[in-house]
């Protein structure tokens, strides 16, 4: 490639994040034509036809999305080094930052996040999408989205991570159930109860399956009777029946009393949960995206977390 030829590079960028030419050249600021142009240059210096038209948009070929993350990060790169992102100052950022995460986290971590968020940034604003049944990488990747929050399971390799919050998991029952009237269970009792769980999309497993937890073998034999949407969508199932259920413990402290649950010790479940914020590598230096991840570290804190 030709030192001429690196400007060809937020071409290539753009295109791949817009699926679209006409869409691309605005965001350029330039005519589709020149688009088009650089395309076919970028095609003859990379040997690979990069970009597929289809009926629903452009195609990126699988060359193009090995190249993709290495290319978009040096085009951030240099825009951080420009004045506007060097001098970012929060209370001014107008920016709308999308996070996707378990639902879970909508009744813990993320109400302290918006706190701190209204006070720092008021201008700013957060649009919070489901986490399950999606493709976080390439969201991520896209710039469709800004930060992932959930357990840490070995997954998302590809992505950036820092550790946010730990947990341990707390299982809860009814406060009157008919069988478990002390305050601990065995695994015998765990086994022979019904089970409510957190379904994952399109899948007949729950959530903690496939996460590499060391109960893992356990979990799976569970006698699971409903299977939840939503984290807490399975506490006032449990209160009205007597299925039991798993929950992260920071999360059931303030619902325990509002839905007549109580907390059953199982020794046979001891390891803890991390739980993580992940983005992609290409937004590690831009300062607005910083200071985002700061902010979730300061609400993990703030909530007696990490």
């Amino acid at each position: 490639m030709k030192h001429s030829d690196y400007s060809l590079i937020p071409t290539f960028v753009a295109i791949f994040e817009e699926k679209n030419f006409t869409k691309a050249a605005k965001r350029l600021g330039i005519t589709q034509s020149a688009v088009s142009q650089s395309v076919s240059r970028l095609r003859d210096i990379f040997e690979d036809s990069l970009f597929i038209r289809g009926s629903h948009g452009i195609t990126p070929t699988p060359f193009a999305i090995d190249v993709y993350p290495t290319l978009a990060n040096s085009v951030e790169s240099i825009a951080h080094m420009l004045p506007e992102h060097k001098n970012f100052i929060a209370a001014e950022c107008e920016r709308r930052f999308g996070i996707s995460a378990l639902s879970v986290f909508g009744f813990t971590l993320l109400p302290e996040l918006s706190t701190l968020m209204s006070i720092e940034a008021p201008l700013a604003s957060v649009k919070v999408e489901p986490l399950l049944g999606r493709d976080m990488t390439n969201e991520l990747r896209a710039q469709q989205c800004d930060l992932v929050i959930e357990v840490v399971a070995n997954q998302h390799s590809n992505l950036r991570s820092k550790v946010i919050m730990q947990d341990s998991l707390q299982l809860l029952c009814r406060s009157d159930h008919p069988r478990l009237t002390g305050s601990s269970i065995s695994v015998e009792q765990f086994l022979n109860e019904k089970h409510v769980t957190h379904s994952k999309f399109d899948k007949d497993d729950g959530y903690l399956i496939g996460r590499g937890l060391q109960s893992e073998g356990l979990l799976g034999q569970r006698n699971v009777a409903w299977q939840a949407s939503s984290i807490m969508e399975m506490l006032p199932v449990i209160m009205r029946t007597d299925y039991i259920g798993l929950f992260p413990k920071t999360a059931v402290q303030q619902y325990i009393q509002i839905h007549n649950l109580k907390e059953l010790n199982t020794p046979f479940l001891t390891e803890s949960l991390e739980v993580a914020m992940f983005w992609h590598s290409s937004r590690t230096n831009d300062p607005s995206h910083r200071w985002l991840r700061g902010l979730c570290l300061k609400a993990a804190k703030n909530y007696n977390c990490l």
